[in-house]
């Protein structure tokens, strides 16, 4: 990664070298630059709008560029789940009261007190709890893309915030192995639990599929290719201007953003990778598990993840896959749309 980084430096500068030698030879004949817009060592200011969102959960911009939305229930919805006023307030102080990085490393830690236990070794408390961590690491936005020159590389807290949401699901589907032996020692209804878990499932694939943006490379080769233009022109002006020495090397600003493109690229693909290999898997199989023979309540928790009707046939395929655990998946006219849609592929083959 470094050698990516010390390339694509060496490109921009010898960039700004050629527009500056043709800057000094367009000053001779008597001509001047245009201004940029900024001041000398000011930001380069990259906007965006910003609105106030009422709903519990802000899961980024749509592709319509729209806040998305979603709320769902707290654990205390649940009559055997009630929680004291002081420990409810500690576990939304993970939501309202802090820092969003530190919220990621008290629930992280949280969680990871429960890592020696199965799905057969929880409590009624231990699942009360675990609903709290779950209701709230689903809750909490995710870290912003960050294309500020001013600082350096941050590597947004290593993904943190996608993993430990994966980890949330995957929790969830491991207890799903033993939902009927939970809900006999929680004393709760199974229909309760079973939704409560499966809307923070969904939240948290749905926050992944609107994060993940499949034409991101391509929209940041065009922003690096107009601050390079901007970084140069400024770099000219300042050298023409004696405020900077032609000889004085790389603009930091310059690096700390196409660190942070790059940055930005694999957060992006790493949003996909959790996305296909860990939380569909987990997420498929949970709902199979919770509502066996409930084609209706599966297909109703997997469209709130964001999945459109014409999707969840290949949702299942690629996931936990087509047999006699999941075959109710594909009945009806939605399971005879999708086998028409496999022949028209070329397979004949139907598991």
């Amino acid at each position: 990664m470094a050698i990516r980084y010390h390339l694509r430096l060496m490109a921009v500068v010898v960039k700004n070298i050629r527009i500056l030698l043709i800057g000094c030879a367009v000053s001779l004949c008597g001509f001047s630059f245009a201004d940029v817009e900024e001041e000398d060592f000011g930001a380069l200011r990259i906007e965006t709008e910003t609105e106030v969102y009422s709903a519990d959960i802000y899961l980024g911009n749509t592709a319509e560029g729209k806040p998305a939305q979603l709320r769902f229930p707290l654990p205390d919805s649940i009559s055997a789940f009630k929680t004291s006023p002081q420990e409810k307030k500690e576990f939304l102080s993970l939501l309202h009261e802090k820092e969003l990085p530190d919220c990621y490393r008290e629930a992280r830690k949280k969680l990871g007190a429960f890592s020696s236990k199965g799905a057969g070794d929880v409590n009624a408390e231990d699942v009360r709890v675990l609903s709290w961590i779950f209701y709230a690491v689903s809750s909490m936005d995710v870290f912003p893309l960050n294309y500020d020159e001013n600082t350096p590389k941050d590597g947004l807290y290593d993904n943190m915030d996608y993993k430990l949401k994966a980890r949330v699901v995957e929790w969830m589907n491991v207890l799903s192995w033993d939902i009927s032996g939970i809900v006999s020692r929680c004393g709760v209804k199974r229909k309760e639990l079973c939704r409560i878990w499966a809307e923070y499932g969904a939240a948290v694939l749905k926050t992944f599929r609107t994060q993940y943006d499949p034409e991101l490379k391509q929209k940041q080769a065009r922003m690096k290719e107009e601050y390079d233009k901007m970084s140069a022109e400024r770099t000219l002006r300042l050298v023409q201007e004696r405020k900077l020495s032609l000889f004085r090397g790389a603009d930091p600003r310059s690096i700390y953003y196409n660190n942070k493109l790059l940055s930005n690229e694999d957060r992006n693909n790493n949003c996909k990778y959790h996305l296909e290999k860990r939380l569909g898997p987990a997420f498929v199989g949970m709902l199979a598990r919770f509502y066996p023979g409930q084609a209706g309540e599966v297909v109703k928790y997997r469209k709130k993840a964001g999945y459109a009707d014409q999707e969840i046939g290949d949702l299942i395929d690629r996931t936990v896959g087509r047999d006699g655990r999941t075959e109710f998946l594909y009945k009806g006219d939605r399971g005879r749309q999708h086998d028409r849609k496999i022949k028209s592929r070329g397979s004949g083959h139907m598991k």
